[in-house]
């Protein structure tokens, strides 16, 4: 029993321990981060082709301000619709707080975007504020459904289909060099990190409870 309590112990802090890892180390500018961002760079703009690279272009703006303020709405909105307020504001509090500390993380380190991007953006590099809304978003509807879909089958097709398009849109940032690899996999890290502080915030006591 100590056992498993300790290996879930070491699961829970693995994302924070990562983020500060990447964190320390790009603010640093650590070798190995550069060897990590070439080696993964190589693979991802391997694959850039004039038929895909318009689709990954209108695919990367779901993680963009307009979309994703709208899409929030309305995932708000619904869940208060169906009487959900407790996953209503799990939701807001992820969506806040992931703007919030990406924003202050990004002015801290200031890291400069790579060169000869596919599309224009400015702001810094690090991390990707598209990775970190691409987690909250689909890591929040994965929780929600895991609490509102009864159906097994239903449940599990829609958390694959979750995390495929969620990890799809931190590759797209890669893929038109707007980000480095250590930018995407910051900002998944920093979103799985705010997803795990408000599940203990606001589900903490109810899980007690049950137990």
């Amino acid at each position: 029993m100590r056992f498993k309590k300790f290996g879930w112990l070491i699961l829970n802090w693995l994302p924070l321990l990562g983020l500060l890892t990447l964190v320390i180390s790009v603010s640093n500018r650590w070798n190995w981060v550069h060897t990590y961002d070439r080696y993964l760079q190589k693979i991802i703009h391997g694959w850039q082709s004039p038929g895909l690279t318009p689709l990954v272009k209108i695919y990367t703006q779901l993680g963009n301000a307009k979309p994703f303020i709208f899409i929030s709405i309305v995932i708000l909105g619904m869940l208060l619709w169906r009487g959900y307020d407790r996953l209503a504001a799990f939701f807001l509090a992820n969506v806040v707080l992931g703007n919030a500390i990406n924003h202050l993380i990004k002015l801290w380190i200031r890291r400069p975007r790579p060169h000869f991007r596919l599309i224009t953006i400015g702001g810094y590099s690090f991390p990707s504020g598209h990775s970190v809304a691409a987690m909250l978003l689909f890591g929040s509807l994965i929780f929600i459904t895991t609490q509102t879909v009864r159906s097994p089958k239903w449940r599990i097709s829609w958390i694959l289909t979750c995390i495929i398009l969620m990890l799809l849109l931190g590759l797209s940032r890669v893929y038109l060099n707007v980000h480095y690899p250590s930018d995407v996999t910051a900002g998944l890290l920093l979103g799985l990190v705010i997803l795990q502080t408000t599940h203990w915030i606001f589900y903490r006591k109810k899980e007690s409870q049950h137990a």
